[in-house]
């Protein structure tokens, strides 16, 4: 074979693998979009939930310090199953901020201004559930 033919066999197989790299690059990418509009979505219904909390100004319900344990045990089991009926992964920190927007969670303390538990130990409660925490 010439050396002609040899170029452009090369350059074709070098043209083949460059079209197969970016098939799996926009691939990654489509999931990438994918995600990031079922977060938003996501997004979108928590922001909407906690502002018709809001606008309604009923006062948040109070749980009982012992009453935590019962409660987030119940809500890791309704997390699961909202998961597994929609078929979709829905992420923890927004179920928790939806939570903590509709309930107050006694703390232990009785403190002026500790009264109630913040919402970073809220999330630790719910990953304890599930045992996310390592």
């Amino acid at each position: 074979m010439s050396k002609i033919i040899k170029e452009a066999q090369k350059h074709l197989q070098q043209k083949r693998e460059k079209y197969r790299r970016q098939e799996e690059k926009m691939e990654e990418m489509k999931c990438t979009m994918q995600h990031t509009e079922t977060e938003i979505k996501q997004l979108e219904y928590a922001l909407e939930v906690m502002e018709s909390a809001e606008k309604a100004g009923r006062k948040r319900r109070v749980i009982a310090h012992d009453k935590i344990k019962e409660y987030f045990a119940s809500f890791s089991r309704f997390f699961d199953f909202l998961q597994h009926r929609l078929n979709l992964f829905v992420h923890y920190e927004l179920a928790c901020e939806i939570i903590f927007a509709r309930y107050r969670f006694r703390s232990r303390s009785r403190t002026p201004g500790r009264e109630y538990l913040s919402f970073a130990t809220v999330l630790t409660y719910f990953k304890n559930e599930r045992s996310m925490v390592s």
